[in-house]
């Protein structure tokens, strides 16, 4: 799914953007259509995204489907980068929803997937920090995930 995500160059740029969010971050509908110009830096290469503590470094094609986005929200005052149908007002789930399954992506399969394999291969701590969730929960989709990293602090003083 997230290939498909990645080479649809003639799909909307909000669901492309959105899919891709959910399916490499695990990044929730409710959050994912909060975010605004100021929370993307289009000026760093790679672009980068800012949802949590640390700024996420995005893919080429995605960097360039948010930088797509943050021109389309220059007309918005608000900023959102997913405007909602009333004036000053963020798009909500539901409708984002809809598009994403209609291309064949269920966000919640799709988050579930990509929180277990982010915490797979990085320490609970650096996934709460990039995606804004609480340590607790990223920890929870670490022992999900069958990931081990109570000898990280080691790991990391040995290859220092």
């Amino acid at each position: 799914m997230a290939r498909r995500f990645l080479s649809a160059a003639d799909m909307d740029p909000k669901t492309r953007a959105a899919g891709l969010l959910v399916l490499l971050y695990g990044i929730q509908l409710t959050r994912i259509v909060t975010i605004t110009r100021a929370q993307v830096d289009t000026n760093s290469r790679p672009v980068t995204l800012t949802v949590g503590a640390e700024p996420i470094e995005l893919p080429e094609i995605l960097g360039n489907a948010m930088v797509n986005l943050v021109a389309a929200s220059a007309r918005h005052p608000e900023g959102w980068l997913f405007p909602g149908r009333n004036p000053g007002k963020h798009l909500t789930p539901g409708p984002l929803s809809r598009r994403l399954r209609a291309e064949g992506l269920l966000t919640g399969s799709a988050r579930t997937t990509a929180l277990i394999e982010l915490t797979r291969q990085m320490h609970p701590r650096i996934v709460s920090d990039l995606l804004g969730i609480t340590t607790a929960s990223a920890a929870a989709w670490s022992r999900l995930a069958g990931g081990e990293w109570s000898d990280y602090p080691a790991l990391r003083s040995t290859h220092a």
